[in-house]
């Protein structure tokens, strides 16, 4: 019987194979991972035996790559189809299909049955997938329907990705392929098997390469003699595996086999070469180590610690706003995301300021940088040397590790002042020699987006932040506003989650009952949008059918409304906003040259437009004037610049 192996991306898929495998009498291993997870996992069963492995979309084609052993991968039916389209219906935006002509087929009709506008996009190539993103994202499509695209590979282009879940049909389709092909290659197995067991045993270390100098075969003795592992090496390059096995000069000039006798920490090593013919021509070669006294030690495995920037996927198409005030402030973010001056973010915990600073990053030039987040809060005086010294030439500080991208500092009020203080020095170092009248990032240096959750102007008067690192942080202000101030969101944020479950779940879960919204729409939500998602994920965790029930939905509902509805702050008077106004540009007509880094642009009282005019004033002073360097970093062209200055 075949010995197969199942990686499945989600628990939902992995509970499906099991009843599948019941109902064929196959006997299977399944285990969860998705994507690199799943490779990582696939990569150490391999030696366990396996003839054959099973996956699903981009973790079966991730196998298909880097696996030894053949990968069967689960392809989808009409039926999975439906539920998918099914979940989309009254999305507002435009919904493309990508994939084979087999699921575009499909696609179309069930569309029409559907009654749903769809766009087909239809991808036959492994290398057409991310073109083919890119197209359907320049065409204004904003949610995707395919089998073969992940939401990794998407995000870089804004567009949303459902996965078409596979059902049962599917499942039982690839056990029967991978049972087929799993016997034969058992058979095959055997005899190669075999064969290695014997050269494994060899008393002498026997490595083996193919005609690239790529390790074919390790046997215990080498691994002994030469301080390797055969599992770690096999299929990596000889020669940067051991000095000893460099086979690619014999390889290349066919060479008569080489004797050689060379010392190994301290022993001597007799080492003979040979090449390998296959009629009459070179397939690889073949090194016989024979000990010559006692083995030690090759080598000391080192080790260093990195810091290594996150990786931002969210932009702009991701942030749901329906709301009037949520979608002011993505307008005005996308505005701010055109030039380089700092940022403040404000709200709540758990409200989506990190999202908001990754899609202003990804709209900005510094697209291609690292987005490196410090989480202000967790820092004390030890990571403090590291983080803030003065760099180098060799040194390093979280500025050189953020340059020419963006460093988001993360509850920056919540940094101890001694910490600030070291932070105030840091930034004038790093930019007071660019740009003196306000902090401006260059090539390099990052571009600086800071977030806390209440107004830091409130946190300097009462002593807890300094005034000074609040000049050189307030170059312009966001503030998102809790859930509980745009319910409108709540549906649509939903309906994404659910999206993101079953991808990571592997359930198909198409909708919530209008009853179940209703009363989502009534709670309080102290935590904003994380605990939206975590209460969406709990429901769809409860539920046994398509759609999320009110009767499954009760328990956790009730849950809401025990705690506490947090108390609202006073929004400051029109007034208020203008002292407040009259005293940040008092601040800044008092500051000393070195100091004055902090001019910013304030969106109190402003429309759009009239913010668009002020950042393009912004980007022409830094341009030096120069209207094409200008036009070009906003990127418009140099006509719509000179009408929107004149208008």
């Amino acid at each position: 019987m075949a010995h197969i192996l199942v990686i499945a991306p989600s628990s939902g898929l992995k509970e499906l194979f099991i009843e599948a495998s019941l109902k064929l009498q196959q006997e299977i291993t399944v285990e969860i991972g998705k994507e690199q997870e799943g490779l990582t996992i696939a990569q150490q069963q391999e030696k366990n035996g396996y003839d054959v492995i099973i996956s699903h979309g981009a973790t079966a084609r991730l196998l298909h790559q880097h696996c030894r052993l053949p990968v069967v991968e689960v392809h989808t039916s009409g039926y999975d189809m439906i539920r998918t389209l099914t979940l989309l219906q009254g999305f507002p935006g435009k919904i493309g299909i990508l994939g084979s002509d087999s699921i575009l087929q499909g696609a179309e009709t069930i569309g029409t049955l559907l009654a749903m506008p769809l766009a087909f996009f239809p991808v036959e190539q492994e290398e057409e997938r991310l073109p083919v993103v890119q197209q359907a994202a320049s065409q204004g499509i904003q949610a995707i329907v395919s089998d073969i695209i992940g939401q990794a590979e998407a995000a870089s282009y804004g567009v949303h990705v459902l996965a078409i879940i596979p059902g049962q049909e599917a499942v039982i389709s690839a056990l029967k392929e991978a049972k087929r092909l799993g016997a034969a290659i058992s058979r095959t197995k055997q005899q190669h098997m075999l064969l290695t067991g014997i050269l494994s045993e060899y008393e002498d270390a026997i490595v083996a390469v193919n005609d690239k100098e790529v390790i074919q075969l390790v046997n215990k003795k080498a691994e002994s003699l030469l301080n390797i592992e055969a599992e770690q090496v096999m299929e990596n390059l000889a020669s940067e595996m051991h000095p000893l096995l460099r086979f690619a000069d014999m390889i290349k000039a066919q060479s008569s086999p080489i004797e050689e006798i060379h010392s190994v920490a301290g022993q001597n090593m007799l080492v003979k070469k040979r090449l390998l013919y296959l009629d009459g021509k070179p397939i690889g070669a073949v090194a016989i180590c024979k000990e010559m006294s006692g083995l030690r030690q090759l080598e000391n495995r080192m080790s260093h610690l990195s810091f290594t920037p996150q990786q931002s996927r969210v932009h702009f198409p991701h942030l749901i706003a329906t709301t009037e005030e949520m979608g002011e402030t993505i307008e005005t973010a996308r505005l701010f995301s055109k030039h380089d001056t700092p940022i403040l973010v404000y709200g709540e915990k758990g409200t989506g300021k990190q999202s908001l600073a990754e899609a202003i990053h990804n709209e900005s030039s510094r697209r291609e940088g690292p987005f490196l987040v410090l989480d202000c809060m967790a820092i004390d005086e030890g990571m403090a040397e590291e983080l803030f010294e003065e760099a180098g030439e060799e040194g390093t500080n979280i500025f050189t590790l953020a340059k020419g991208g963006t460093l988001y500092l993360q509850d920056v009020g919540s940094m101890p002042l001694v910490l600030q203080d070291r932070l105030i020095h840091l930034l004038q170092r790093c930019y007071s020699m660019e740009q003196i009248d306000h902090l401006q990032s260059s090539a390099s240096s990052p571009r600086l987006i800071a977030a806390h959750f209440c107004d830091l102007k409130s946190e300097v008067e009462a002593g807890r932040f300094r005034e000074e690192l609040y000049r050189l942080l307030h170059g312009g202000v966001l503030r998102l506003p809790p859930l509980r101030e745009r319910k409108q969101d709540i549906p649509e944020l939903i309906r994404w989650f659910i999206v993101s479950f079953n991808m990571q779940e592997g359930k198909q879960i198409v909708g919530v009952r209008p009853e179940v919204t209703a009363r989502l729409k009534e709670a309080p939500w102290p935590e904003n949008i994380r605990q939206l998602k975590d209460v969406t994920e709990k429901l769809c965790r409860a539920a046994t059918g398509l759609f999320i029930e009110g009767e499954e939905a009760e328990a956790t509902i009730q849950e809401l409304f025990t705690v506490p509805e947090p108390t609202e702050r006073r929004k400051p008077e029109p007034s208020e906003l203008r002292v407040e106004e009259r005293v940040h540009k008092e601040e800044r007509k008092q500051m000393l040259p070195s100091e004055n880094v902090g001019s910013g642009i304030d969106i109190t009282g402003k429309t759009l437009e009239e913010l668009e005019v002020e950042i393009i004033l912004r980007v022409l002073k830094e341009e030096n004037n120069n209207q094409s360097q200008a036009a070009k970093r906003l990127g418009i062209n140099r006509t719509t610049l000179w009408r929107k200055i004149k208008e």
